[in-house]
């Protein structure tokens, strides 16, 4: 979703005339905005627009946007016009970006998929399936994965079509018997997931029950395992969770179970047309809990997201 955001921003600039720099910035957050306001879970909207915005903003203050010494105003309007129209032009260069990080991930991530082992994972994320159909194709690795499925993520049983296509042995389990398949499953050394958005404090925001999956690699005794998150730099949102409840604290609009009478009790009608669906609601893992992010830049941990925040936003 967060490349889709910058796409919408910039069709939002091929149809809005604006002569300056601040016109157009000005227009880019308006519509921003509007995007943020459109759904339950605008943070993956979020995290693509921050990283247009500050792509943007870098660009407006080139040397020559901005005036050097002996430049006319001329110049200064010719370098604002190629900055707006070189945005223009490359649209496709984010989304072939995206797939270029996708495909890197699954290089980096493949290294940590293991022979004779055994991958659990969950939640049906297209960059995790990369990196396993990755591995899958290095004939010197045999592994298997064990993958837990809802019956309503229609995603996961995509994935897992996919890889038994590859001629990967694939057992899928219910999310009811993750615990005992970890205490009892000795050749499980990798958990591996996907996320929708990345905290700039190095948690998680992703589908419901990724949380409960990561509290139980660590603490379910039955051998060593890491949990891992594959995610492209670019799902990096500037906002961290403080305080419970975490995902409604940082926009996300879905049921506040922190409160009792919330709890086993649908929202009025009214009210469930503003809030994510049940199958969509996502939950937030603590970096406490994640040995590592597998991103396009190499395999970093969580700690080092405070960082990237800064390198590549």
């Amino acid at each position: 979703m967060g490349v889709a955001a910058i796409e919408s921003l910039i069709e939002v600039l091929r149809a809005t005339p604006s002569s300056t720099a601040m016109e157009t910035v000005e227009v880019v957050r308006k519509e921003k905005a509007k995007l943020l306001a459109s759904t339950p879970n605008p943070l993956p909207l979020l995290a693509g627009a921050d990283l247009f915005e500050q792509y943007l903003l870098r660009s407006l203050r080139g040397p020559t946007a901005e005036g050097s010494t002996g430049s006319s105003a001329s110049d200064r309007v010719l370098s604002f016009e190629q900055t707006r129209q070189h945005l223009l032009d490359n649209k496709q260069l984010f989304a072939q970006r995206a797939k270029m990080a996708r495909d890197n991930i699954a290089l980096w991530g493949s290294r940590y998929v293991s022979d004779g082992r055994i991958v659990l994972t969950a939640g049906g994320s297209r960059t995790v399936t990369k990196i396993l159909l990755r591995a899958a194709a290095d004939p010197s690795k045999h592994f298997k994965v064990i993958y837990v499925v809802d019956g309503r993520n229609r995603r996961s049983d995509v994935a897992v079509a996919q890889l038994r296509a590859a001629g990967l042995e694939v057992e899928t389990i219910s999310p009811h018997k993750v615990a005992y398949v970890l205490a009892n499953q000795k050749q499980i050394n990798l958990v591996l997931v996907g996320t929708e958005v990345v905290m700039q404090n190095g948690g998680i925001i992703s589908g419901m029950g990724t949380a409960q999956l990561a509290h139980l690699t660590k603490t379910v005794k039955g051998g060593i395992r890491r949990f891992y998150v594959a995610a492209e730099t670019h799902k990096i949102c500037r906002k961290t969770p403080i305080a419970y409840p975490m995902v409604n604290r940082v926009g996300v609009r879905q049921k506040d179970v922190s409160k009792f009478d919330n709890i086993g009790v649908d929202p009025a009608p009214d009210d469930a047309a503003a809030l994510l669906a049940e199958q969509d609601e996502v939950d937030y893992t603590d970096p406490e809990l994640i040995d590592g992010f597998i991103t396009e830049q190499g395999v970093k941990m969580a700690s080092a997201i405070w960082e990237m925040v800064d390198v590549y936003l």
